[in-house]
């Protein structure tokens, strides 16, 4: 039996949506430990940018103690990578003619996507540590807040980049639906 198309695109998109929860609920009960695939690389790489030392704090965090921060697991980015990966591989799978090409290119989505996180993450925590030092507030606009909202920022402006990015290198284009 030989599926069509949409009907491939739809059972990837489904496994993708699978993979997606899977991680999710992976995420919501990860240790430190769980996490040092993101963590480690992601420490490595705020190393590089800032010139400071990360020490590894057993089983707890990456910690600077030049720079007075610390790398806990709410820094891994694993949501990011999880809104990185659903978008591209649901947003793109339909460039793909063939089945082979279509796992593929999910296959290919994870592996960009961790590798975008990992970015993404060291920019943001190397703006956050210049907001930390710098001890910016304003009003309601709280440190805590400024760090959340820059957060945010970083991820947006990260995503949005990488899918156009994508969407270039896929040749993607997106025709009207027609009924």
């Amino acid at each position: 039996m030989k599926l069509g198309r949409r009907a491939t695109d739809t059972i990837l998109i489904v496994l993708t949506l699978g993979v997606a929860w899977l991680a999710k609920s992976f995420y919501s009960e990860a240790t430190f430990d769980d996490l040092f695939w993101l963590l480690a690389p992601t420490a490595g790489l705020v190393e590089g940018f800032t010139g400071a030392g990360f020490e590894l704090e057993a089983h707890q965090a990456y910690l600077s103690r030049e720079l007075l921060f610390e790398i806990v697991p709410s820094c891994a980015g694993m949501n990011f990578l999880i809104a990185a990966f659903c978008s591209l591989a649901i947003g793109l799978v339909h460039t793909r003619r063939t089945l082979p090409g279509k796992l593929a290119f999910v296959i290919v989505s994870a592996v960009g996507a961790y590798l975008v996180t990992l970015l993404a993450n060291a920019v943001r925590i190397v703006i956050a540590v210049r907001l930390h030092h710098a001890g910016i507030s304003f009003g309601p606009l709280t440190p805590d807040r400024l760090h959340r909202i820059e957060g945010i920022a970083v991820y947006v402006l990260f995503l949005c980049a990488t899918f156009w990015l994508a969407a270039i290198i896929t040749g993607a284009r997106h025709e009207p639906v027609r009924s």
